[in-house]
């Protein structure tokens, strides 16, 4: 069965004055399975968050494929593209809104032009209570502490219910508590609802629920020789074994 997320050879520059480029991704693969909780772990300005553009069909890389569910997404139009992003793809990233919104209304605002106003208040609020955010619904966006803003931001980015989840780095100003938490949700949302996640991390202790971690440094996920990796630079960790015990 093919992966639902495949990244083959991708490679992405970013122009530094007129004669020089920086490379930020350099003949990046790797594969998500539906089901499958996968970590990138990076310090910051080592190219993560475009990593994670790229894979939702946001950035188009200089080089390489990207494949959702067999597809190549860059030769897609722009308007199919945007129209998985939309329904099939999920991007959580910490920024709020431009303006201060309630969080439920936040979270129901890729819903409207879809649904009743009605049925996209519902579904937001079902999206809030599975991440457990349930009590932030009634409040401005800008009063909530980091770890609410976390969760409100993973019940948005599913509130469609997509296939691909990708997180950006939601655990970076966190504790370990609530690390802990989100860590606990997006294992819960890979393996009990099926979703393939990806998420960058600048933490290492943010990874032990997740079943495996790649190391982004320089452009190039660090190659891992690991015998059962899912493709080559990636490395696996005994996810069971470190993963903590419910309360």
């Amino acid at each position: 069965m093919d992966a639902l997320l495949s990244l083959r050879n991708v490679s992405l520059t970013f122009p530094r004055g007129r004669r020089h480029v920086v490379p930020v991704l350099t003949e990046i693969s790797l594969d998500v399975d539906a089901g499958e909780l996968v970590a990138i772990l990076a310090q910051r300005a080592q190219g993560k968050t475009t990593l994670l553009r790229v894979a939702a069909g946001m950035d188009r890389p200089a080089r390489g494929e990207v494949l959702f569910k067999g597809e190549q997404l860059y030769r897609l139009s722009d308007r199919r593209r945007s129209a998985l992003l939309q329904r099939q793809i999920g991007f959580a990233e910490p920024l709020g809104p431009d303006i201060d919104l309630p969080v439920l209304a936040h979270v129901a605002v890729p819903l409207l032009r879809t649904h009743s106003k009605k049925e996209a208040y519902e579904r937001a609020g079902a999206a809030l209570a599975r991440v457990g955010a349930e009590e932030c619904a009634d409040q401005p966006w800008m009063t909530l502490a980091d770890s609410e803003r976390a969760l409100a931001a993973l019940a948005q980015a599913t509130v469609r219910r997509p296939e691909l989840l990708l997180v950006d780095d939601l655990t970076a100003t966190l504790g370990l508590d609530a690390t802990e938490q989100v860590g606990r949700l997006l294992h819960s949302i890979a393996h009990e609802d099926g979703l393939a996640v990806l998420m960058s991390v600048s933490d290492a202790d943010a990874t032990t629920w997740f079943d495996r971690v790649a190391s982004l440094s320089g452009g190039e996920l660090l190659v891992s020789s690991s015998p059962g990796s899912n493709g080559e630079n990636v490395i696996d960790f005994p996810a069971d074994s470190l993963r903590h015990t419910s309360p």
